[in-house]
């Protein structure tokens, strides 16, 4: 199971990545624009050796395969997202027939993360809060494309994207999925524990009355 952090933030991405050995770095045309990133300082930002996953903007099939080769030339690690649209998953079968693999996003149902892994898709990412919107169960989706994959030996990975709360993230974690991709907010949320702080704040505080000392002298 991987953890990708969903963000195109410089100072949240070098806060959180490498602190906790976060498998790489996930974004969107949305993204960026929230953000105010411009891709080429995001390209630099993330950490060497981590992935970087990067969106084209175009539907036209030529250019989504253009585009995807300048996103791979800005560094090494970049897997490019295409839409699963019908010229993006043509894109898709086109660059997998070169031997480059990509992400398969913007995915809603089972059957489209069938197909975007027919034409070669390295990754699909289901949206899961998004197809929640639509009064379907996002987190069983997402594992129902786990689960295909794994029964039907299919080689490729699911990147569960578009969360609400953590109860989803939790839910799929227990459920097997390959990796989830979390923005900043609920990022934070699951390495500051609130409980585990606390409980923390007591031991010191324990330890501090005991020896006067807020941490260990074995000295």
């Amino acid at each position: 199971m991987e953890f990708y952090l969903d963000s195109a933030d410089y100072e949240k991405i070098e806060n959180y990545v490498e602190a906790y050995n976060v498998k790489g770095v996930t974004s969107n045309p949305t993204i960026i624009v929230k953000d105010g990133a411009e891709i080429k300082k995001l390209a630099a930002s993330v950490p060497e050796g981590k992935v970087l996953f990067l969106q084209v903007i175009s539907d036209e099939t030529d250019k989504i395969i253009e585009e995807t080769k300048k996103l791979m030339s800005l560094r090494e690690k970049v897997v490019v997202k295409i839409p699963a649209t019908p010229n993006g998953l043509r894109a898709i079968k086109l660059l997998k027939d070169e031997g480059i693999d990509t992400l398969a996003t913007a995915i809603y149902s089972v059957q489209q993360a069938l197909m975007a892994a027919n034409c070669g898709a390295a990754y699909v990412a289901p949206y899961v809060n998004r197809i929640c919107d639509l009064e379907m169960d996002g987190v069983k989706v997402a594992l129902e494309i786990q689960k295909v994959f794994k029964e039907q030996k299919i080689d490729c990975k699911v990147i569960a994207a578009s969360f609400k709360n953590l109860s989803q993230v939790k839910e799929l974690l227990v459920g097997g999925i390959d990796a989830v991709t979390v923005g900043p907010d609920l990022f934070e949320k699951i390495v500051n524990n609130k409980n585990a702080v606390s409980a923390s704040e007591d031991f010191i505080s324990a330890w501090e009355k005991y020896t006067g000392k807020d941490h260990l002298d074995l000295d």
